[in-house]
């Protein structure tokens, strides 16, 4: 079972989801800080952020470098262990089998396999809930002074873990009450004090910090809280019953929408799950007067789904966990219960039968539903900022070391004293994943006051502006290559939109004889044609021999015999260097993709040229004596 969990968890774990979203690549930067010797017992940039999971994430990067999977593998590892917890938890309530099926029911849950490949810090909260309701189970039953202390020390533990974690206070004395009214308190007495010096004694820390940083530790909530007439719209009463439908239902009808946290609208479980959580929620409901561990169970499930009904866009399973990891052990009863059942009119196996096809079931929706449909959709790059680590993952390879866009570890080693990269700032500012990413940021300057005299240099520049003047940290002469970033959409954008593009220059080597000459002090000086499935790729190095006067287009002929059977036309570098900025001596690579047709009759050639796109004047091209020779050149066919 634990054995499912972890590779439910881990496999494809740094690229599945995709990219790296700011809220885990901030974690990863306050890692860094760890590694480097700043201990914090609350993390205060991006809205606060509770320690326990910055400081399990350490070790991972500490061992694998800069890359996603090591930012993420933390809490793999935790809500893999969460299995085993969970199901020592449960057995401790309510049984042997009610563990295993909880457990169980556990690694299945689409919620808290997504939950477990994301280095948010709400995976710890089920961990060490589960951790300390065990232990609060074997210190009722032994009533033991340092029992309850060690209860006491792990519950406190929960509020390093996660927000939600302070909604516990409601359920412990929602259960005191219902202790009080059945005549049960006294079990409590005195290992309530002991449980209660524990938890004083974890919360120490935290709450010392609290009292000096009030508003850090407590402004989050009330910025996303039901009651801001920013979220309600001034429309409170209505807000609260839609927000309790959509909680109520996420279970079922619809969960989560953020495609972040879930596959959107994905209910928590399928079909089979569901029904047997309705069986559970009935035995519950019935054993609630007799036993504790029911009423307990029923007390924090609803307290915990508080968190998101009073917050905005609900629900929001983030905000919900707190109800993990007892709400598998409602499905869990639920199966046990038909179990018994059938055990009761004497078909045993039919009961363990039954219970195997509903964790197969949940096992294939979930399988499907997360590594075939979810990846599929296009909206999760983009949430996750896929764009910023494709960014960091040129630069690393760019530097020779760090990430280099796939696998679990970063290249060791110093980038080469000689390259330099630019990143515009807003970029660098804007997405956390890059500067996290990033294996060796000395190389790397924001301002272009601080760009240096090195030869090699990057600029990954913000192409929704005129970024002209940044072409002029480039060196010179220097062989230049441009390339499109992939697309990217924020939160509110209504259309993706490029990310980047990056320019890179490199010392240029003197050319042989061109292999043509074109008007404007244009050359073609190296032209490789190279076949690929479905196209050829044609490359071409263009040469300033002048200051070019206008923006020329580039157009590629395939010819079989007199008719041109396919063609491509584009600026130089894809637009991102055009001819206008050439400099005398600039070197310019030139990428185009040239279709085939189904078949030719004759030996097909390829030719290339210049046109002026308002006019379609065509450049000339010109022979030694700088005579018109005609307007466009062979090139070499494979």
């Amino acid at each position: 079972m634990t054995t499912l969990a972890a590779v439910l968890r881990m496999v494809a774990l740094g690229r599945l989801p995709p990219g790296l979203y700011h809220d885990e690549a901030y974690n990863g930067l306050d890692a860094l800080q760890v590694l480097a010797g700043h201990r914090s017992i609350y993390f205060a940039a991006n809205y606060g952020r509770e320690p326990l999971y910055i400081y399990l994430t350490a070790l991972p990067i500490y061992l694998l470098g800069r890359t996603p999977a090591a930012v993420r593998l933390a809490a793999a590892i935790t809500g893999t262990l969460t299995i085993p917890a969970a199901t020592l938890w449960a057995r401790s309530w309510f049984g042997r089998r009610v563990g295993l099926l909880t457990g169980a029911v556990l690694s299945v849950t689409l919620w808290h396999v997504h939950l477990s490949r994301v280095a948010f810090r709400a995976v710890t909260l089920p961990l060490v809930t589960a951790l300390a309701l065990w232990a609060g189970a074997s210190a009722w039953r032994s009533r033991s002074r340092s029992g309850w202390l060690v209860a006491g020390l792990a519950y406190g533990a929960c509020f390093y873990t996660y927000l939600p974690a302070r909604f516990t206070l409601l359920v412990l004395a929602a259960w005191l009450g219902v202790l009080l009214w059945s005549g049960r308190a006294r079990r409590l007495w005195p290992g309530a004090l002991w449980f209660a010096l524990g938890t004083g004694l974890a919360l120490l820390p935290l709450g010392v910090y609290a009292i000096g940083h009030w508003q850090v530790v407590m402004g989050r909530p009330g910025a996303v809280s039901v009651f801001s007439p920013l979220i309600n719209q001034g429309d409170l009463g209505g807000t609260l019953l839609r927000h309790l439908g959509r909680t109520l239902g996420m279970f079922f009808v619809a969960g989560d929408t953020i495609p972040r946290h879930n596959l959107p609208g994905r209910p928590v479980f399928d079909l089979a799950l569901a029904l047997a959580m309705v069986v559970g929620v009935v035995w519950a409901a019935t054993q609630a007067r007799r036993r504790v561990a029911a009423a307990f169970l029923l007390i924090w499930v609803a307290v915990m789904l508080v968190p998101t009904w009073l917050a905005e866009d609900a629900p929001h399973f983030l905000r919900a966990v707190g109800v993990l990891p007892l709400l598998a052990a409602l499905p869990a009863l639920g199966m046990d219960e038909l179990w018994r059942r059938l055990e009761g009119w004497g078909r045993p196996w039919w009961g363990a039968a039954s219970a195997v096809v509903i964790l197969v079931c949940g096992l294939g929706s979930t399988a499907w539903d997360y590594f075939v449909r979810y990846p599929s959709r296009e909206d999760v790059g983009y949430l996750f900022e896929e764009a910023a680590t494709r960014l960091a993952a040129d630069v690393n390879r760019y530097l020779g070391t760090g990430w280099p866009g796939d696998g679990w570890t970063a290249a060791e080693g110093e980038p080469p004293a000689d390259r330099q990269v630019f990143i515009e700032e807003r970029l660098w500012e804007e997405w956390a994943a890059i500067p996290f990413l990033v294996s060796a940021p000395e190389a790397v300057v924001t301002r272009p006051e601080q760009m240096g005299d090195s030869p090699y240099r990057l600029l990954v520049l913000w192409p929704h502006q005129d970024y002209r003047a940044r072409l002029d940290l480039l060196p010179h002469p220097a062989r230049i290559r441009a390339w499109e970033g992939p697309l990217a959409r924020g939160d509110l954008d209504p259309l993706p939109f490029t990310a980047y593009v990056a320019v890179a220059a490199e010392p240029v080597s003197p050319a042989a004889e061109p292999l043509a000459r074109f008007e404007d002090g244009i050359n073609l000086v190296e032209a490789a044609v190279t076949p690929q499935p479905g196209n050829w790729r044609v490359a071409l190095i263009w040469e300033a021999g002048a200051t070019p006067q206008a923006d020329y287009t580039v157009f590629l002929h395939l010819w079989d015999g007199a008719a041109i059977v396919s063609q491509a036309d584009g600026e130089p570098a894809a637009g991102y260097y055009p001819t206008s900025v050439w400099r005398v001596g600039d070197q310019v690579v030139d990428v185009h993709l040239l279709a085939l047709p189904d078949d030719w009759e004759t030996e097909p050639r390829v030719t290339a040229g210049l046109y002026l796109r308002p006019t379609l004047e065509r450049l000339a091209v010109l022979d030694a004596e700088g005579q018109p020779t005609g307007d466009e050149v062979p090139l070499p066919v494979p």
